[in-house]
């Protein structure tokens, strides 16, 4: 079987993270059959030090990457630019598949991650090629209350997701949750839960003997997280209980380490900077307990990670994150509820909430790992070329 990754995001190395759960989806796979993954980076927030169009590629195993970089044109007219991008874009993409195809051969699948902007290759591919192709969404960005918006972008944001769905032969997810609004928006021939990868080698469960009880929040402190939410759910804690420690896995925004002094509580609040995958399973194997308090949310890794650690999680209760977080391995509290958090961060300290960490972590493990969901990818194309 050869399968085509055309991924909308993709880590590279202006930004590592961008889109790293996809990259971790396409090594599992690559467990089991050959994975070539193509990128065209497309965020103009990357592009800021690109004069020249360049190429990165990697070979790890069975999975190869090949990830561009277009120059942005010279314009200062931000709409023009945006145009004059988008024809390059898709001039590149052409050129790309066709070079592809005539070194390669023909894909008997393509696997599109993200509908904008790689899904109107897709269509065409399958169009002009009649190579069947499938979705993966990451993105919680259908509903309304959430900041920008599927409804809220412009008329080719729209079209080209519309059709990306509509066309593939079946469209997955990390979250039930996901899949029952795309649903309902757009007509789907057929859906699949794939759940994101843990790497349960590095993120397992360690006992550890710290002096105090420690949380942790892994992010990249985007405003979704709500960070400042916790850290006045923190202070609220302190006033009634000393004995625990924060620590905080992702970029040290200055906003949030004044906050935290402001709130007297940066004597309990360790703040651990970016840190590659590796370190940042090490600080959640030392952890006690996860903290997430998203507004609004798909199903992040970071809650696969924690589980497989054996962590209880401690989380707003949005997107799917209800799907795998219950009474045996966490807590839910109403977004935005910092009253609750503060609550149910006591109950932990107080350990009115009992949880078997072995358990936990097995459990997880069981679901996520690289292997388990490798085949689940597996199985699902095969069943689909079968049918097709």
């Amino acid at each position: 079987m050869k399968v085509l990754w055309l991924c909308s995001w993709y880590p590279h190395s202006v930004d590592p993270y961008d889109g790293d759960f996809i990259e971790r989806q396409a090594k599992a796979l690559s467990l089991y059959i050959q994975v070539d993954v193509i990128h065209v980076v497309q965020n103009f927030n990357f592009f800021k030090k690109e004069t020249n169009f360049r190429t990165e590629e990697k070979q790890e195993g069975q999975l190869r990457s090949s990830v561009y970089f277009l120059p942005l044109p010279k314009t200062t007219i931000s709409f023009l630019r945006k145009l004059l991008f988008n024809k390059q874009y898709q001039s590149l993409y052409k050129k790309l598949m066709a070079d592809y195809i005539s070194k390669n051969g023909k894909p008997d699948l393509i696997h599109l991650h993200v509908p904008v902007k790689a899904g109107s290759i897709a269509v065409q591919m399958e169009k002009e090629h009649n190579i069947p192709f499938v979705v993966t969404e990451h993105s919680s960005a259908y509903f309304e209350h959430i900041p920008e918006n599927y409804f809220t972008r412009n008329r080719y944001f729209r079209f080209v997701t519309k059709q990306s769905f509509e066309k593939a032969a079946a469209v997955s997810s990390v979250s039930d949750w996901l899949l029952k609004r795309l649903s309902s928006l757009f007509n789907i021939k057929q859906t699949k839960l794939i759940r994101n990868v843990v790497d349960s080698n590095v993120f397992h469960p360690l006992e550890n003997k710290n002096k105090y009880p420690r949380f942790i929040h892994v992010s990249m402190m985007h405003e979704l997280k709500n960070v400042k939410g916790i850290l006045h759910a923190l202070a609220a804690l302190k006033e009634n209980n000393t004995h625990w420690e924060m620590w905080f896995v992702g970029p040290k925004l200055k906003e949030n380490i004044e906050l935290a002094k402001q709130l007297g509580i940066s004597d309990h609040v360790n703040w651990k900077g970016t840190l590659p995958y590796n370190a940042v399973a090490e600080c959640m194997r030392s952890a006690d307990a996860l903290v997430h308090f998203s507004n609004y949310e798909n199903l992040p890794c970071v809650i696969n990670e924690a589980l497989c650690c054996g962590l209880p999680v401690i989380s707003s209760d949005v997107g799917g994150i209800a799907e795998l977080v219950n009474s045996s391995n966490g807590v839910l509290i109403a977004p935005g509820d910092t009253n609750a958090l503060e609550n149910s961060l006591e109950d932990f300290l107080q350990q009115k909430m009992k949880y078997n960490k072995t358990e936990i972590a097995a459990t997880a493990a069981n679901q996520f790992n690289e292997h388990i969901i490798g085949k689940q990818l597996l199985d699902w194309y095969q069943d689909l070329l079968v049918k097709n």
